[in-house]
C-alpha cells in the first residue's frame, strides 16, 4: 500500500491496524472502569510477536545457519501468526491468574487486536487467490536488446523480481536470489529491471560479481503498473500454470524466500 512517498506491505499494515484496535478498545475499557492495561497488553503483544518470529526461525533453521544474525531482521517478514496469537493469549492469561487484572477487562482489547489483524489478513489472502493474475504476454528485452516474451517462461514455477540498481533493498537481496536460482533448477527466476539502461545494469552486475540468468529489461515499467507494485523490490510468484499465487513487497530474506518457494512448488 502506497501513501504518497511511503510504502508499507499489507501484512505490516494489518498488524499496525490490529495494534490500533487493541489500544482503542483498551482506552474505552479504561474510561469505563479505570485502571491502566498498558503493561499486560504490551507484554502480551511483544511476547506474541517474539514467539511468532521464533517459530518461523526454528522451522527455517537451515536458512539461518550461515548467517544467524538475520534472525533479528524483523522487517524482512517471517512470522507464524497462529503461534504468536496463542502466545499472546497465554501471556494475558498469566496476568489474569496472578489476580492483578480481570479477564473481562484484559481480554476484550487483546482479542479485538487479534481479530482485526487476523481477519484482514484472511480476507486479503482470500481476495488475492480469487483474483490471481496470469503471467502476462509481455514483450521485454534481454541485455543484448533481443525480445523476450514473459509468457514463454510458463511451464515451470516462475519467480519474477522487479528491481533497479538504485534500490538499496534490491541490491541487498540479490545474493539471496542468485543462490536460489542456482539451487532451484526447477524454478525459473526472472530479474526484470524497471526502466534502466543496459549499460547501467551490466556495470552493476559486474561490480557485484553476480551470475544471474534471465536478466531482462522492462523499459516502460509495464509489469509494475499491471501488477500494482507500489515500490521496489517486488517479487511475484507464479505457479507452473502461469497463475500468480503470492507476492512480496520489500527485501526478501533467505528463509522468507525458502518459505515462498516451498508453497509455490506445492501448488504444481
Amino acid at each position: 500500500m502506497a501513501l504518497g512517498p511511503f510504502v508499507i506491505a499489507l501484512p505490516r499494515l494489518f498488524l499496525l491496524l490490529g495494534l490500533a484496535a487493541a489500544w482503542f478498545v483498551a482506552y474505552g475499557v479504561k474510561r469505563r472502569s479505570g485502571g491502566s492495561l498498558e503493561k499486560p497488553l504490551w507484554w502480551s503483544l511483544v511476547v506474541g510477536l517474539l514467539v511468532a518470529r521464533l517459530g518461523f526461525v526454528l522451522t527455517h533453521l537451515s536458512d539461518y545457519r550461515a548467517q544467524p544474525w538475520e534472525a533479528l531482521y524483523f522487517w524482512q517478514g517471517g512470522f507464524m501468526p497462529l503461534l504468536g496469537a496463542m502466545a499472546a493469549i497465554l501471556t494475558a492469561g498469566l496476568f489474569v491468574l496472578r489476580g492483578r487484572y480481570r479477564p473481562q477487562r484484559l481480554f476484550p482489547p487483546l482479542l479485538a487486536g487479534l481479530f482485526v489483524w487476523g481477519g484482514l489478513s484472511y480476507v486479503s489472502d482470500a481476495l488475492t487467490k480469487a483474483t490471481d493474475k496470469p503471467l502476462p504476454d509481455l514483450l521485454v528485452e534481454d541485455l543484448s536488446g533481443q525480445p523476450v516474451n514473459l509468457a514463454d517462461f510458463q511451464g515451470k514455477p516462475v519467480v519474477v523480481n522487479l528491481w533497479a540498481t538504485w534500490c538499496p533493498p534490491c541490491r541487498r537481496e540479490m545474493p539471496v536470489l542468485e543462490a536460489a536460482q542456482q539451487a532451484e533448477p526447477g524454478v525459473e527466476f526472472v530479474f526484470l529491471n524497471q526502466a534502466e539502461a543496459p549499460a547501467t545494469i551490466r556495470q552493476y552486475l559486474a561490480s557485484e560479481q553476480l551470475q544471474l540468468r534471465n536478466v531482462l529489461l522492462d523499459l516502460g515499467s509495464r509489469m509494475s503498473r499491471d501488477f500494482n507494485a507500489p515500490g521496489l523490490p517486488t517479487t511475484l510468484f507464479f505457479n507452473a500454470d502461469g497463475r500468480l499465487v503470492d507476492s512480496h513487497l520489500g527485501e526478501v530474506s533467505r528463509a522468507g524466500l525458502s518459505n515462498y518457494l516451498s508453497k509455490l512448488k506445492q501448488t504444481d
